[in-house]
């Protein structure tokens, strides 16, 4: 079993030396500034506090060690190959967002396709909706990179934001993530006397909340064309997938999934129809079902930024993040920068397969079975001895898949 996972350690690392003593490699901004750091195919440890005055020494680095991660970090030092991180001096760093499948609802279902696609749309909306449109960034300060494995960064190098510090950087994550419950109630929905009774000499008055209009600024905005999308979306559903779609959601079952059904689209006037002509929520049948209502437009606009289990990437001033061009060790995949009119057409499964991965058959003993399309060609394996074009041989090792037979 050891001589499997060495001779398998040994063909990758081969694979990733020739990859690294042919490639542009792309290095960022001031990164004789920046701190590198490396993680190994034989001890898994991190090796970090690297700095580089050359892009000749970053490149026979990786030549002569070969390592199965390579990193750079997000903030700019004085000196940053000392060997604490208050010994380098701070002087700033880019503000990075790193959206991966673990911020993704019921990820563990879906396909790795699949997953790659919805982190996509996810990304996409982060970009337009938030950091080019609501923040205001110019597109010639951020790059977009393909992680090489589950997701996207996005490295914003605005000099507005190198000097920003955890707190403020955190403020931005929380806007992005969605407004509070009491923000919601105080600010979006607001509530608004339009009746009253009297009883027993006292006046209660009658409330309704209004929605949003459309063309407000900030997530007041994005909530109206949340429940406008919303309500089209559940209508091209049909019943019964949008009654599940919407109890998917935490804290709403299907009884209230059902009950929002009715009132929205059933019964002789349409709620939804009236919610948008008279700018009015109160059209449903309870205030559970009001709220458990925007609970989910929330949810659709909001983009999470941040998994269950994750530490926090974009408040975080000495991040270390993958070097573009670099090979993800885990997939054998580019670490690949994007144009952010490539996103759309961009495929991961067969967009990242660096070059020189061929197509020369490869044995390899499955050490699990695969059902996938890969560069373009479809593999449906199971246990045991296959000859697979290299590439592929590469991604199933890689991913613990398969040994090199």
């Amino acid at each position: 079993m050891e001589d499997e996972v060495g001779k398998t350690i040994g063909f990758l690392k081969s694979k990733f030396r020739e990859y690294y003593r042919d490639c542009d490699l792309y290095l960022p901004e001031r990164f004789g500034k920046r701190e590198f750091g490396f993680m190994h195919f034989e001890s898994g440890m991190m090796q970090r506090h690297l700095g580089f005055r050359t892009k000749k020494e970053v490149s026979k680095f990786l030549v002569d060690r070969t390592p199965m991660h390579a990193y750079h970090s997000s903030a700019y030092y004085e000196t940053p190959d000392a060997p604490t991180m208050d010994e380098k001096g701070w002087l700033g760093a880019d503000l990075i967002f790193d959206l991966d499948a673990d911020h993704l609802k019921d990820a563990e279902k879906m396909s790795y396709e699949v997953m790659l696609a919805e982190v996509k749309k996810e990304f996409v909306k982060l970009i337009e909706n938030y950091i080019l449109d609501d923040l205001g960034f110019s597109r010639k300060h951020i790059m977009i990179v393909f992680s090489g494995a589950r997701g996207y960064h996005l490295h914003v190098r605005d000099p507005k934001v190198q000097g920003l510090q955890s707190h403020e950087r955190r403020e931005i994550v929380d806007y992005i993530s969605g407004p509070s419950r009491e923000d919601i109630e105080r600010f979006i929905f607001k509530r608004e006397a339009f009746d009253k009774r009297e009883f027993k000499g006292k006046v209660y008055p009658k409330y309704i909340r209004r929605m949003p209009k459309r063309g407000d600024i900030s997530w007041a905005g994005k909530m109206r064309i949340g429940i406008e999308n919303l309500l089209r979306e559940l209508s091209d559903m049909g019943k019964d997938k949008a009654i599940g779609y919407m109890a998917g959601f935490e804290g709403i079952g299907t009884i209230s999934s059902g009950k929002m059904w009715r009132d929205l689209f059933e019964g002789e006037t349409k709620g939804g129809d009236r919610m948008l002509r008279d700018d009015n929520l109160e059209v449903v049948s309870s205030d559970k079902v009001r709220d458990a209502f925007i609970r989910i437009v929330v949810e659709s606009q909001k983009v999470k930024l941040e998994g269950e289990t994750d530490e926090p990437v974009t408040s975080d001033t000495k991040r270390l993040i993958r070097l573009p061009t670099s090979l993800h060790g885990k997939t054998g995949f580019l670490v690949k920068r994007l144009e952010l009119e490539e996103l759309d057409d961009f495929e991961p499964l067969r967009d990242a397969i660096p070059s020189n991965f061929g197509t020369d058959k490869t044995n390899v003993k499955m050490l699990q079975p695969v059902k996938m399309d890969l560069g373009g060609e479809k593999f449906n394996l199971g246990t045991g001895i296959y000859k697979v074009p290299e590439y592929a041989a590469i991604f199933f090792m890689c991913r613990r898949l398969a040994a090199l037979a």
